[in-house]
């Protein structure tokens, strides 16, 4: 088992429940997002532009997680599971696209998602016009905020995944 946190510390505040969690440890996330809307910002909330597909995402320093879960993956690995969160998952699509767009075989034989969601970034929307051929266990928690947005987005990133709510 091993356990990879994000590679820079969380920037906003954390909800009850992740500080909870936590045990006063600090949170990392696996990168930034630069939200752009036509016309400025809106002061819409988050999950609001996350639907609006008018509204541009970028990932700051992503290739950082990407290259990070990469090494751990070939430097620590053999692995057969692939758990991610939240952001995590977003990662793990783009580990297991860029393999693809390699030519390489993805080194883990199932990837679980919990909470995930799409990757909304431009700059990656090409490495998934053909969804992903990993096995694929995806979690929703119907009191999450991002419910809605994720179960709507991730699945379709992926052949045949298992959902379970």
């Amino acid at each position: 088992w091993e356990f990879l946190n994000g590679r820079r510390p969380w920037q906003s505040e954390a909800d009850p429940m992740t500080k909870a969690i936590s045990s006063g440890e600090p949170l990392w996330g696996w990168y930034d997002v630069e939200v752009e809307e036509e016309g400025g910002p809106s002061g819409r909330p988050y999950l609001e532009k996350l639907f609006d597909t008018s509204v541009t995402f970028t990932y700051g320093e992503v290739e950082a997680g990407v290259d990070h879960v990469l090494d751990a993956v070939r430097t620590r690995g053999p692995f057969d599971v692939l758990v991610a969160f939240s952001q995590g998952c977003i990662v793990s699509h783009l580990v297991a696209a860029l393999l693809r767009r390699r030519g390489e075989a993805v080194p883990w034989r199932l990837s679980v998602q919990v909470c995930g969601m799409r990757v909304r970034d431009a700059r990656f929307r090409a490495w998934f016009e053909t969804p992903l051929a990993v096995p694929c266990v995806q979690l929703y928690g119907l009191q999450d905020a991002m419910y809605a947005y994720g179960r709507q987005s991730q699945p379709q990133m992926y052949e045949d995944p298992v959902i379970l709510e």
